[in-house]
This record gives C-alpha cells, sequence and structure tokens, in this order.
C-alpha cells in the first residue's frame, strides 16, 4: 500500500482515471461523526422488536448475518424471508444534524474531470439524504445502491459486476477506474476486476487491511486529504 503523503508518485491522477466511484458510509463522511453507528443501533433496535429478542441475541444475530452474507439484510432475507423495505426505511431514519455543508469536499470533487458515482450498501434514499447535507449531491452522476444490485452487498462479486454494468465499465476501461472505500474487503472484488483501489483509514479495519494489502493501492486517513494529495499535487 502506498501512502499519499510519502509517495512521490502519486501525479496526474486525473489524467490516469475516468471512473472515479465512491462508496458512501464512512468514506464519504468521517467515520469519527458516528452516524454509521447509529445506523447500525437502528438495526439492533429492527431486529430485536421484529424477533421479539433480546438484546444480546438481537446483536448476535445482526453481526452473524453481517460475517456470512456481507449485509445483515441479505442475511435476513435469505433466512429469515424479512421484507427489505420496512427494514431500510427503518434503519435509515437517522438524524444527520452534524453533517453540515463541506465546501472543502465540493471544491476537490469538482477539480475532477472524470464521471464520478456513489456505489453503496446503502439505499439510494440514505445516500441523497447525506450528499445533500454536505451540499454535494450534484457532484455524482450514478448512485448505486443495494436495490440496483438486487440487494446482494458487497464484497459479493456478482455485486461488483451489476455495478460495472451500470456504470459502463468493461475490460478495456476499466483500468481507467478508482474506488474508494472504508472496508478493506470490499477493494478486493474491485481490485481483482482491474480497477485502482483507495482504502480510508481507520482502527477498526486496520488488520484487515494489512491481510489484503496487496489489493490496495493507495491509502489515506481522510477523502479530503487524500483528493487535495490527488488532485493538487502538480500545485507543489
Amino acid at each position: 500500500m502506498k501512502s499519499f503523503l510519502n509517495n512521490i508518485d502519486t501525479k496526474d491522477f486525473n489524467d490516469k482515471y475516468d471512473h472515479w466511484i465512491f462508496d458512501l458510509d464512512n468514506t464519504i463522511y468521517d467515520y469519527n461523526l458516528g452516524l454509521f453507528r447509529r445506523v447500525s443501533s437502528r438495526m439492533t433496535e429492527y431486529i430485536k422488536g421484529f424477533f421479539d429478542l433480546n438484546e444480546a441475541d438481537a446483536r448476535t444475530l445482526q453481526r452473524d448475518m453481517y460475517k456470512k452474507y456481507g449485509l445483515t439484510l441479505r442475511g435476513l432475507m435469505i433466512e429469515k424471508k424479512i421484507n427489505p423495505e420496512p427494514f431500510l426505511e427503518f434503519v435509515h431514519d437517522v438524524d444527520f444534524s452534524e453533517l453540515n455543508e463541506d465546501i472543502t469536499l465540493k471544491t476537490l470533487l469538482g477539480k475532477i474531470k472524470g464521471k464520478k458515482s456513489i456505489y453503496t450498501n446503502a439505499t439510494f434514499k440514505h445516500a441523497k439524504n447525506i450528499l445533500k447535507s454536505m451540499g454535494i449531491f450534484q457532484e455524482f452522476e450514478i448512485i448505486f445502491d443495494i436495490k440496483d444490485a438486487n440487494y446482494i452487498a458487497k464484497p459479493d462479486p456478482n455485486s461488483y459486476y451489476m455495478m460495472k454494468k451500470k456504470l459502463n465499465l468493461n475490460n478495456k476501461n476499466i483500468s481507467k477506474s478508482i474506488f474508494f472505500e472504508d472496508t478493506a474487503k470490499n477493494l478486493k472484488p474491485a481490485r481483482e476486476l482491474g480497477m485502482s483501489t483507495v482504502w480510508i483509514e481507520n482502527d477498526f479495519n486496520r488488520k484487515e487491511a494489512d491481510i489484503l494489502r496487496e489489493y490496495i493501492n493507495f491509502t489515506g486517513s481522510d477523502i479530503k486529504s487524500i483528493l487535495s494529495n490527488m488532485l493538487e499535487f502538480e500545485k507543489r
């Protein structure tokens, strides 16, 4: 893995990449805000009420489904035949008050010459709410969400094949794409398809990232510092 802050070869990224693809939660916004932890708590609350479980058992089911299927909802759909729509409406009904308009990020995204897309295991509505709160919704051409993926979540390769089709990526142009993600295991299928990958550093995922380092091209502490190094290198 190459850290942008220490890599003298990081330059001309606008010339190198035509497709810039971003994960949403804990990638576009700072993990430390705790927004996704609130989504996770809502999942536990829904599971607890729907299956009449206590807190501990609900968390265990939630965790087991996530580990087995890459998405709690996917596991609940397959093993428990749960209806995804009420679940998604409930878990994404969270407060976004700490997400303010981010002029710096908007400016950096505006410097990207290629196409910009969001690739998320969440819903379009959730993504739109977050991006609008940050003032960057208009920066993205496509939001590929969990419904577009037929509820098949990253890191399942089938999700990437569907994303690849919707974003008009093929064997000729996929090497001109770059994918930003905070979950290291979600970068492996992207790299195997031929995309360049960027891991957003976080302590929760650090051991996994170390194991999967061969699938990670670049790393950085947060999306703004990474994009700043990519897009403003020529000014130094």
